[in-house]
C-alpha cells in the first residue's frame, strides 16, 4: 500500500508529464484518504486552473491556505485564479498577502499592478510598478509609466513626421522601455490607416537598432500576416516568443500566424499559453474564441464578452462576438456586434467582410454590397486584388468607350453575376471584353453577341493583368450588383439567361437515352455532391456522396453523376445502384454540363457551381444547404430570388445532412410518382 507521500510523487509525475486525467484521479484519492493534505489541494487546484476550471481551483487554493497560511506560492496561485474569474478585488487581496510573505516576488508585483489597474486603483498600481522597477529596472510597463517626459518628446517627433529622429531618440538605452511601445503603437496606427508599408519600415527601423526587440518583431509579424504571408509571420512570431517567452503577446501573435495557415490545434495551444502568461490578456481571449466559434459558439461568445470587459476598444473581440451570434441564429445582435467593431476600429477588414455577408444574407442588398467592397482586403481574397490602370466604371454612359468586365472568385459567382452583363450593354459601350475562367469560355461565348462582347480567358499571370486589352474602364463582375441591384426585388431573375449549345445538347440527349426510348423510363436527375475544397468552409457546405445517398434509393429515377474534380473520390469502392450513371469523366467543360442539364428533369446539388448553372439555365434544381449557408441563399427561405426554379433544403443542425437528404428523397419520390414535388 503506497504512502501519501509516494502517491503524491506518482500523481505529480503524471501531472508533469501531461497525463492530467490520471493525475486528477490520484489527487482525488489522496484527498479522500486525507482531506487536509495541503500539497494535494494545491496541486489539484493548479490542475483545475490548467483545465479551465478556475472556480474549483480557487476553492482548493483557499482550502490549502487554511492549512498552510504562510505559503506565498499558494497566495499567488489563488490570485491568478481570481483574475481569471474577474474578481479583481479578491486578486488584489491575495497578491497583497503574497507580497507580505515574500516582498521580492516580482511576478506578484506585476500581477498586483495589473489587478489594481483593473479595479481602478491607479495610484496603487503605479506605486507597485515603482517597487517592481527596483527589482527589474528594465520592466517595460513600469518604465513606460515612469518616463513620461521621454514619451512626450517621442510623440512630438512622430507627430511632426520626424520618424528617423523619433527612432533614434526612443531606442536609446534609457528610453527604449517606453520608446519601443510608443513606436510600435505608432506603427499599429499606420497599419490601421492602411499605410502598411510605412508601418513596416518603422518597425524595421526599430529592429535595426534593437535586433532582439520582441515587441517590434511581433508587430512586424502581424504586418506580414495582414499582407498574406503567414509563413513569414510565423517565423517572426517565433523569434519574438524565443526572446520573450513570458509575454502573452508573443504567443498570441504566433497563434494568429498558425491559425492563418489552418493549423488550428497549434493555434489554440498558443492562445492558451498566452492566457497562462496573462489570464487577462484580452486579445488571446478573443483569438481563442475565434478558433472555437464554429464548434463551441456559446463558449466563444463568453470569451469575447470577457475580452470586451477587459478591453472595450478591442474590435476583433466584437467580431468574434458577432460570429458567435451568427452561429446562434441571432443575426440582428450579430449585426450590432460587427457595427460595434467598426465604431472602434473603422478599418478592421474582417468586420466589414463579415458584416457584408450578414447583410446580404438578411437581404439588405444596398448596405451589403457597399460593405462587400472590402473583400479585396480580406484574408479570404488575400493577394487577388489586381493592378488595373484603368479607372473603375461607375455605371455612367459608355457611349464610344470600351470596358473590361472581369470575373472573380469561383465559377458559380461568374454564372450567378453574368446576368448583369445586359445592364452593361444598356450603357452603350463600343465593346465589352468579358474575362472569365477557362472552363466557362465556351458556354459564355455561346451566350453573348460577338458583335458587342468578346469573351477572353483570364490573364496568364493572374492576378496580374498581362495581355489584357487596354480598355477605357474596368469593373469586377460582382461589382455590377452594387450598381444595379439595390434590393432583392431588383434582381434580374428571368430565366433562362444562359442556354446550352443545341448541338451539344443533342449529342448528350443520345448519350443519356443509351438505347432507351425518348422520355422514358423515369425521371432524369443530375447529382453533384461536393464543391472546391480550397473554398473556405467547403467542409461545411459539401454533403459529399454519403450525405445525399438517400435520394439514390428513390425508385423510378435515373441518376446521372455530374461531379467533376474533388469529390469524385467518393465513388471509389462505393456500391452504386444500377440506376446511377457516372458522367464525370466524359464532361469536358461547363458547356458540356449545361448540355447535359438541358436533357434532365431535375438537378440535385450542393452549394457549388453546378447549382448556379442549373438555375441560370432554368432547369429545376434542388440545393442542399448547410445550417448557415453562403449569403446568396438568404435565411430560412425554401426558394431563391436569384433562381426561380430553385428549391432549397436546409440543415436544421450543423453537420447533419440527414434532414435535407430525407426531405429531398421524400420530395423526389412524390415527383417520381407523378403527384407533384
Amino acid at each position: 500500500m503506497a504512502t501519501i507521500a509516494e502517491a503524491l510523487a506518482i500523481a505529480f509525475e503524471h501531472h508533469e508529464a501531461g497525463r492530467l486525467t490520471e493525475a486528477e484521479i490520484l489527487y482525488g484519492r489522496i484527498l479522500d484518504a486525507d482531506p487536509h493534505q495541503a500539497t494535494a489541494l494545491h496541486l489539484l487546484g493548479v490542475l483545475y486552473g490548467q483545465t479551465d476550471r478556475p472556480k474549483l481551483a480557487a476553492a482548493l487554493f483557499v482550502g490549502a491556505i487554511g492549512l498552510v497560511p504562510d505559503n506565498p506560492g499558494l497566495r499567488y496561485d489563488l490570485a491568478r485564479a481570481r483574475l481569471i474569474l474577474e474578481d479583481g478585488e479578491g486578486a488584489v487581496a491575495a497578491l497583497r498577502r503574497t507580497l507580505a510573505l515574500q516582498p521580492d516576488h516580482a511576478a506578484a508585483l506585476f500581477q498586483l499592478a495589473l489587478a489594481c489597474r483593473s479595479v481602478g486603483r491607479h495610484a496603487e498600481s503605479l506605486r507597485v510598478l515603482e517597487r517592481l522597477l527596483t527589482l527589474q529596472p528594465g520592466s517595460l510597463e513600469a518604465r513606460y509609466l515612469a518616463d513620461r517626459a521621454v514619451e512626450r518628446e517621442g510623440r512630438a517627433l512622430l507627430e511632426r513626421g520626424e520618424i528617423g529622429r523619433a527612432v533614434a531618440r526612443l531606442t536609446r538605452p534609457l528610453a527604449e522601455a517606453v520608446g519601443v511601445p510608443i513606436l510600435s503603437a505608432h506603427a499599429a496606427a499606420l497599419y490601421r490607416d492602411g499605410r502598411a508599408g510605412e508601418a513596416a519600415r518603422l518597425l524595421r527601423g526599430i529592429l535595426a537598432v534593437l535586433p532582439t526587440e520582441a515587441l517590434a518583431l511581433w508587430n512586424l509579424s502581424l504586418g506580414r500576416l495582414d499582407a498574406g504571408d503567414a509563413a513569414a509571420a510565423e517565423r517572426l512570431a517565433r523569434r519574438a516568443r524565443a526572446l520573450a517567452p513570458q509575454e502573452a503577446e508573443a504567443h498570441a501573435k504566433l497563434g494568429l500566424a498558425l491559425a492563418a495557415q489552418g493549423r488550428r490545434a497549434e493555434a489554440m495551444a498558443a492562445a492558451r499559453t498566452a492566457l497562462a502568461c496573462d489570464p487577462a490578456h484580452a486579445p488571446s481571449l478573443s483569438n481563442l474564441g475565434a478558433l472555437i466559434v464554429q464548434t463551441a459558439c456559446g463558449q466563444a461568445l463568453r470569451l469575447a464578452d470577457r475580452a470586451l470587459r477587459l478591453a472595450p476598444e478591442l474590435g476583433e473581440a466584437q467580431v468574434v462576438r458577432g460570429d458567435a451570434l451568427v452561429q446562434l441564429d441571432r443575426p440582428r445582435e450579430a449585426e450590432e456586434a460587427f457595427r460595434g467593431a467598426l465604431r472602434v476600429a473603422p478599418q478592421l477588414v474582417v468586420a466589414h467582410w463579415n458584416l457584408s455577408h450578414l447583410l446580404l444574407r438578411l437581404g439588405d442588398c444596398a448596405a451589403g454590397w457597399a460593405e462587400y467592397e472590402w473583400r479585396w482586403r480580406s484574408e479570404a481574397l488575400a493577394g487577388q486584388r489586381r493592378p488595373f490602370r484603368q479607372p473603375l466604371w461607375d455605371g455612367t454612359d459608355l457611349t464610344g468607350r470600351t470596358i473590361l468586365v472581369h470575373a472573380e472568385q469561383g465559377l458559380g459567382d461568374t454564372i450567378q453575376f453574368v446576368r448583369f452583363l445586359d445592364a452593361v450593354l444598356r450603357a452603350g459601350p463600343a465593346r465589352v471584353y468579358l474575362e472569365a475562367h477557362g472552363p466557362l469560355l465556351s458556354l459564355l461565348k455561346g451566350n453573348t453577341d460577338p458583335a458587342r462582347v468578346t469573351v477572353i480567358p483570364r490573364a496568364s499571370d493572374f492576378p496580374g493583368v498581362g495581355g489584357l486589352p487596354g480598355t477605357d474602364v474596368q469593373i469586377p463582375l460582382m461589382n455590377l450588383a452594387r450598381l444595379f441591384c439595390p434590393s432583392l426585388e431588383a434582381i434580374p431573375a428571368r430565366v433562362p439567361y444562359l442556354r446550352a449549345d443545341p448541338g451539344r445538347a443533342a449529342t448528350w440527349s443520345e448519350r443519356l437515352a443509351d438505347g432507351q426510348p425518348t422520355g422514358g423510363p423515369g425521371l432524369r436527375v443530375g447529382l453533384v455532391w461536393a464543391g472546391n475544397p480550397s473554398f473556405h468552409g467547403d467542409a461545411q457546405r459539401s454533403p459529399r456522396l454519403a450525405g445525399l445517398r438517400p435520394v439514390l434509393d428513390v425508385p423510378g429515377v435515373r441518376f446521372f453523376g455530374l461531379q467533376k474534380g474533388p469529390g469524385r473520390e467518393d465513388l471509389e469502392g462505393a456500391a452504386m445502384p444500377s440506376t446511377f450513371t457516372d458522367l464525370g469523366p466524359e464532361i469536358a467543360d461547363v458547356a458540356d454540363t449545361a448540355a447535359i442539364m438541358a436533357n434532365l428533369d431535375l438537378v440535385i446539388a450542393s452549394c457549388t457551381g453546378p447549382a448556379h448553372l442549373a438555375g441560370a439555365l432554368g432547369v429545376p434544381v434542388w440545393v442542399a444547404l448547410s445550417r448557415l449557408p453562403d449569403w446568396r441563399w438568404l435565411l430560412e427561405r425554401a426558394d431563391s430570388p436569384w433562381y426561380p426554379t430553385a428549391r432549397l433544403f436546409r440543415q436544421t443542425h450543423g453537420g447533419d445532412w440527414s434532414g435535407p437528404a430525407a426531405a429531398m428523397a421524400r420530395a423526389l419520390r412524390t415527383l417520381a410518382d407523378g403527384s407533384g414535388g
